[in-house]
């Protein structure tokens, strides 16, 4: 019986884990654009004040970025320019979600020693409520570079055939632009207002391609150099790379499907084949009326 109450207490405790992070991480505004939000969120922040997970987080998270060193905070950085998240719109941001979590985990993991006993778990949980936000962080990085990816040699084929049809490159592309949504679109945006401001094409292009760190964008921008340098057409260099692109988004397509197979073997083999084996024996003792206790002589 007290086996059984363990197991209900970690069930608990894990639930409430899980209901807290979704709490954290919940945003009710997030249908709205950013203007409606800054002016509901605003006066409504005044009026109530910080919750006290948002004060552990905006008190706790600067000194956990002390902690972890310059070397770390860089490497949050970066991602964070990788990522573009809502969730983290700057460093601090990220530490406070940090903090926030290892409160909310090393609450989790205080009731769970109490069921258990056991400073393993409890311990397991603290350190994965610490590195959560770096799963996050790098899961949305991630997620981002494979839009960008995919989008890139469609919006090359649109590109080619608006310069095809007389229009400066610098024209092509704010007039694909018009038309285009998602964080390729974006990176693009940021390109452009930067050679408003008086950057060259190639540092403005440079700079997109440091921020987005995709094998595809930086084989456009290396093309795209070269055909500024060498005076080669640019429409058929853009036709040219949208093709590449697409033989190795299909390529990256088939070794995730090759990937596919073995984890769907693995779930067969530890679940239910498992699962099937205590079926048959069930059912066969329950058939069969079979008494344990004469096989075995008692």
């Amino acid at each position: 019986m007290e086996p059984l109450l363990w197991g209900l207490g970690a069930v608990l405790v894990f639930g409430a884990l899980a209901y807290g992070l979704r709490l954290v991480r919940a945003d009710p505004l997030g249908h709205l654009s950013v203007e409606d939000r800054a002016l509901i969120k605003e006066p409504a922040r005044r009026r109530r004040g910080k919750s006290p997970f948002t004060w552990f987080g905006q008190r706790v998270g600067p000194e956990i970025s002390g902690v972890m060193g310059a070397s770390y905070r860089n490497f949050v950085s970066t991602r964070l320019v990788y990522a573009q998240s809502q969730e983290f719109a700057s460093p601090a941001d990220f530490f406070a979600m940090k903090a926030r979590l290892l409160l909310i985990f090393g609450l989790g993991a205080v009731a769970l020693f109490m069921f258990t006993q056991n400073v393993l778990f409890p311990l397991l949980v603290v350190i994965l409520g610490f590195f959560l936000p770096d799963l996050i962080l790098y899961s949305a990085g991630r997620r981002r570079q494979e839009e960008i990816e995919d989008a890139l040699p469609d919006f090359l084929d649109v590109l080619a055939v608006t310069v095809s049809a007389g229009l400066s490159f610098r024209g092509a592309l704010q007039r694909v632009l018009e038309r285009t949504e998602g964080p390729l679109a974006v990176e693009m945006q940021t390109a452009l207002r930067q050679m408003d401001v008086g950057t060259s094409r190639y540092e403005a292009f440079r700079d997109m391609k440091e921020r987005t760190k995709s094998q595809s964008m930086e084989a456009f921008v290396t093309a795209l150099m070269q055909s500024e340098d060498l005076g080669s057409p640019l429409v058929e260099s853009l036709d040219q790379i949208a093709t590449d692109l697409r033989q190795k988004r299909a390529q990256r397509a088939r070794q995730e499907a090759s990937k596919a197979s073995p984890k769907i073997a693995s779930v067969v083999t530890l679940i239910m084949v498992p699962g099937t084996m205590v079926l048959l024996l069930v059912s066969i003792w329950y058939v069969a009326d079979i008494d344990f206790g004469t096989l075995f002589g008692e």
